[in-house]
């Protein structure tokens, strides 16, 4: 009884959650600037912020509790230049934060794992009387993922850092600002390149 039971709820739930998912075809994914075929964003979703301005490519998968910000919360950016590009094929993992106020772009197979954050900005810290939140104008600087690369679990991206295509974020990495070759491996805080890739060495 419990075990049949069990397999009706999770059967349920399986169905709601499917439904739920925002893709091209629906309300929410027409709103977007862009939203590929194939591509489809999971239920329970994250914050979604400044949609308008959000270009989703053709056949990505987007984890459950990620967060797409371009802008400030609440403002009405309308049309206009995307400020968070997904390349095709992308995959995002569960918890994920892309926070963008200018331009963050992700090549084509770019996959993250779990609780990876993606920024093009930071608040200015140089006034001692003022909040650091509320210490504006913001600095921002964009951030571009090569395609082809991966970022593992927990790695943090920060504004101004140009990662080359074909290459490896290590868990819990802080990438700062700077540009990194294709084909590298990034590890540590701050991150650096620990090894990078020579096809005609490593090739098979």
């Amino acid at each position: 009884m419990y075990r049949w039971a069990g397999w009706v709820a999770r059967a349920a739930a399986r169905k709601l959650r499917n439904g739920a998912a925002i893709t091209a075809d629906t309300p929410e994914g027409r709103q977007f600037g862009a939203f590929g075929p194939g591509s489809a964003l999971a239920f329970p979703q994250g914050a979604l912020t400044g949609v308008d301005r959000v270009k989703v490519g053709a056949g990505c998968i987007v984890n459950e509790h990620t967060v797409f910000s371009a802008g400030l919360p609440g403002a009405n950016l309308g049309r206009g230049e995307p400020m968070i590009e997904i390349g095709d094929r992308c995959v995002l993992g569960r918890n994920a934060e892309i926070l963008a106020m200018h331009s963050v772009v992700l090549g084509e197979d770019v996959w993250t794992a779990s609780r990876v954050t993606i920024v093009d900005h930071h608040h200015r810290h140089d006034l001692p009387d003022v909040p650091v939140a509320a210490q504006w104008p913001l600095h921002v600087q964009g951030v571009t993922v090569g395609s082809g690369t991966v970022i593992s679990t927990g790695a943090v991206i920060l504004a101004g850092a140009h990662i080359g295509e074909n290459s490896m974020v290590a868990s819990g990495s802080q990438v700062r600002a700077g540009t990194y070759p294709p084909n590298s491996v990034l590890a540590g805080v701050p991150a650096r390149v620990i090894r990078t890739h020579e096809p005609q060495r490593d090739a098979v």
